[in-house]
């Protein structure tokens, strides 16, 4: 699968030192120049990495910040590493842990700056989980049932792979297995969003959770829980 990143208002020599490392068919990339614009995607897309040039000309960064990582929002966990010049590197710095992930000066080398990068790429927190859902879609004409992969699944909802444009509002009842969990998790949900053409790497629905059956919500929530946590304290240590 390929990783996303999200450039947000880096400045062409900055971007130039770590451009080689997008060319590879393992990575897709989106910039933006300014940050109010790519509020928009960030809302519904998530990405594995943010790299945000400090500070950005047209908001304040801890608004930027704020509205990222907001309650809900896609991109909570991602990792954000600002780029910023050495003058601005200790205002930078005191973002860590309101938002922000990681501080680089722009003036380091490019092989070091291509490490920072390539670091957050590898422990980028990946709490969706790709398992195959079996799915009883309620349409007007009547109810259909199907087996999709789930593309990733959060503590709201799931990214599902599917060729089908189930209309907004879609009820479904779904069950899929937790890795390590011999029983399987039911509920229902409803279709809340669709990918985005040209944006997106898979064709597919979001669908939010509307209500589980008997524990499974539970267990669902502790699995989560668990995964966020081994992420959270690898991204410590880069």
């Amino acid at each position: 699968m390929k990783q996303k990143v999200l450039i947000i208002g880096v400045d062409a020599p900055t971007f130039g030192k770590v451009a080689p490392m997008f060319e590879r068919d393992s990575v897709d990339i989106d910039r933006f120049p300014r940050a109010e614009a790519s509020l928009e995607l960030l809302s519904v897309v998530t990405f594995d990495t943010l790299l945000v040039g400090f500070p950005i000309a047209d908001m304040g960064m801890e608004e930027f910040l704020r509205e990222v990582r907001r309650k809900d929002a896609p991109n909570r966990r991602t990792p954000v590493l600002l780029l910023t010049d050495p003058a601005s590197v200790e205002d930078a710095q005191g973002l860590i842990g309101k938002g922000a992930n990681r501080v680089v000066p722009t003036t380091i080398t490019a092989q070091a700056l291509q490490a920072a990068v390539s670091g957050l790429l590898e422990v980028a927190p990946r709490l969706g989980i790709r398992v195959m859902a079996s799915l009883e879609i309620h349409l007007d004409e009547g109810k259909s049932l199907a087996v999709c992969q789930t593309e990733n699944i959060s503590s709201t909802g799931m990214l599902i792979r599917t060729l089908v444009g189930y209309p907004m509002g879609t009820r479904l009842r779904f069950e899929f297995n937790l890795p390590l969990d011999p029983r399987t998790v039911r509920g229902e949900a409803e279709v809340v969003r669709h990918t985005l053409k040209g944006r997106e790497s898979i064709q597919g629905v979001g669908v939010r959770f509307v209500s589980f059956e008997g524990d499974g919500e539970r267990r669902f929530e502790a699995y989560l829980k668990d995964s966020l946590e081994i992420a959270t304290k690898t991204l410590e240590r880069v």
